[in-house]
């Protein structure tokens, strides 16, 4: 019945959430009109299994990115 009663008054609702989620997270935000009316009050990002995060990974220095160069041109002399 409270539903019904804020729909017939036009009366919106002060607190709610909105969830998204794609591939790698889910992210939930919280928003407040006593507060804030320009945007969420509150963002939760939650990352789902398995996920790594691009700047964790390892960057290969120089040096090894011209030694794997070498193999992959060895590698196309000999079959040719």
């Amino acid at each position: 019945m409270a539903i019904i009663n804020n729909l017939k008054n036009n009366v919106k609702p002060s607190k709610w959430e909105q969830v998204y989620e794609d591939e790698e997270t889910i992210s939930i935000w919280k928003y407040d009109s006593n507060i804030s009316t320009s945007g969420p009050i509150e963002v939760d990002i939650k990352y789902k299994k398995g996920y790594a995060h691009p700047l964790d990974r390892k960057k290969k220095t120089l040096g090894e990115l011209a030694k794997e160069a070498r193999k992959e041109s060895k590698l196309k002399k000999s079959k040719s």
